[in-house]
């Protein structure tokens, strides 16, 4: 895996240490000062347990505790230096002779690095501050603050019980007291939105938090929150919907600030929304590889970063046009035939593209923008007749190494534009590209298609755009006499066409490598398999591992 394209805990903790540190969650039942003694009340999002961590729930006592952390974490992450994290409820929720007592004894039980100690703003009083000041002197003491929102009508309805003033203000007597700072935020509560996040961000980083820890909301079962979703069901965000807001935050955070985390866990036992599908690692890979695909690193709406532009192997086809070899994908963008003649003989033609425009305006999905070849012919024909395009891809890097590699000025212009605004338009052309996982990026398309190309890698290297779901998501957005060129054509991805609907007939141009679909809706039935990605989340591995297992 390649290294994050963000300051994360792990490399904060290298550059600190020289290793990595893993957090040992305990739960000192402190209570907190937003309940009553038996427990009622609190935040409307927070657990009765206080978001006890899992591995804890079956601990009697804090040694316990300790020893189940440490022994789950080196069998899982091979840890061998740790961090003590008073994570549930509120660690400072005591008299400061009892922190003192509780503390000191904790630190006795095994050599830790550091104390990351969590609590609310509203309960770090002097005295609280001056002691672990005292104790940074003897291990390092961080502070976990749980922020959630500077919105003050949210805090108001999530019954935080104090208002954004105070966080700042709590922030800013940590930092006095030259105790470090990570800021916990939630992205998701009702009524707010990805100006309300940004603010929330954008002031916790000017009081100069030492790390900014990211939530997505989730609803808990027994909470309040659960009894108001019952009651009033709310927007909650689903794996992409929350990854394109944690990417746009973690861009306007500067680069020096580690994102110490970018999740929330729930035992799927407790947790009523959202449902995700994504494991922790594929969502941390998922953010990675989009951010890797964009060109977009940590900070970079901040002050503009240089993309590192690597070297890619390009090669020279029969028709002389330029493609170039996927390292992902393990395979080249277009068939040895050449990319020109695929785009003209193939995608236009075959379309009856130059026909369909003589009449109306068209509107055109190409899925797989790619290098731009197949938009960039629709782009060159002549035409009276206006063409919509709307163009689908995850990979942005790729648009720039095909403008380098293009030697013709009008086509490089184009694809500069793209790369740049995401967009092109003349007199008869407008190009919208979608950055993003096509899987979802299809789910927002509010126009109809009269005409698709459909132009995936391999199918065994590239079958999440060849899914009889995918199919169905894709006939969702389709007039109903649009055509779509599949530039893939084996025996599973008719099989997938066919039980989604659609009618097909094979392609292939003679004396070339060049072999397609032509595919139209229409009555069909298989009794073949096809790919399935009933989520819409699956690696492509571990979509074509799922078909061999039941063949």
């Amino acid at each position: 895996m390649q290294e994050a394209p963000y300051f994360t805990f792990k490399a904060y903790m290298k550059n600190i240490y020289n290793t990595a540190l893993h957090t040992i969650p305990i739960d000192l039942d402190l209570g907190c000062p937003n309940r009553t003694k038996d427990g009622i009340g609190g935040c409307t999002f927070c657990p009765e347990n206080g978001a006890r961590a899992a591995q804890l729930l079956d601990a009697k006592d804090v040694e316990q505790q300790i020893k189940n952390a440490i022994s789950f974490s080196k069998n899982r992450y091979n840890a061998n230096e740790f961090m003590l994290y008073i994570q549930a409820y509120t660690g400072t929720f005591t008299s400061v002779i009892n922190q003192k007592q509780i503390y000191s004894k904790l630190l006795n039980l095994y050599k830790f690095k550091a104390i990351s100690i969590g609590t609310r703003p509203d309960c770090l009083n002097t005295k609280t501050l001056e002691y672990l000041q005292e104790l940074n002197e003897q291990i390092d003491v961080y502070i976990d603050l749980g922020i959630q929102t500077l919105n003050d009508s949210t805090l108001k309805d999530i019954n935080r019980g104090h208002d954004s003033k105070c966080s700042i203000e709590a922030i800013k007597k940590i930092k006095k007291y030259n105790l470090k700072v990570f800021a916990h935020i939630i992205v998701g509560f009702e009524n707010e939105t990805r100006e309300d996040w940004l603010n929330t961000v954008q002031n916790i980083v000017k009081q100069k938090v030492d790390g900014i820890k990211i939530h997505n909301l989730h609803i808990i079962k027994n909470t309040q929150l659960h009894k108001q979703f019952e009651n009033r069901a709310f927007k909650v965000y689903n794996e992409y919907e929350y990854a394109d807001e944690l990417i746009f935050l973690i861009r306007n955070i500067p680069k020096e600030i580690p994102i110490i985390r970018t999740s929330t866990d729930t035992s799927s036992n407790d947790l009523v929304a959202p449902i995700w599908h994504m494991q922790k690692g594929q969502f941390v890979e998922y953010i990675n590889e989009t951010m890797f695909y964009q060109g977009y690193a940590q900070g970079d709406l901040l002050d503009k970063q240089t993309i590192d532009l690597k070297k890619q192997n390009s090669f020279k086809l029969e028709d002389n046009s330029v493609t170039i070899w996927d390292k992902t994908y393990k395979d080249f963008y277009h068939p040895k035939s050449g990319a020109y003649t695929q785009a003209d003989e193939l995608f236009i033609k075959q379309s009856k593209l130059e026909e369909k425009l003589q009449k109306n305006d068209l509107n055109i999905l190409d899925i797989g923008f790619g290098m731009g070849y197949n938009s960039l012919a629709i782009i060159k024909l002549p035409k009276e007749k206006k063409v919509n395009i709307t163009a689908l891809d995850k990979n942005r890097i790729i648009i720039k190494h095909s403008s380098n590699l293009n030697n013709n000025s009008d086509e490089k212009k184009i694809l500069d534009s793209i790369f740049e605004t995401l967009k092109y338009e003349d007199s008869n052309n407008s190009l919208q590209l979608l950055l993003g996982d096509a899987r979802f990026t299809i789910t927002k398309l509010e126009k109809k298609y009269d005409i698709v190309f459909l132009d995936a890698f391999l199918p065994n290297l590239n079958p999440s755009l060849l899914t009889y779901n995918f199919f169905i998501l894709l006939k969702v957005v389709l007039n109903k006499d649009a055509i779509i060129i599949c530039s893939q054509n084996n025996s599973i991805i008719k099989a997938g066409f066919a039980k989604a609907g659609f009618i097909y007939e094979d392609f292939n141009i003679n004396r070339t490598d060049i072999k397609a679909l032509i595919i139209k809706q229409g009555s069909n039935t298989t009794k073949n398999r096809y790919y399935e990605d009933p989520f819409l989340i699956y690696r492509e591995k571990q979509i074509v591992t799922n078909f061999e297992k039941n063949i």
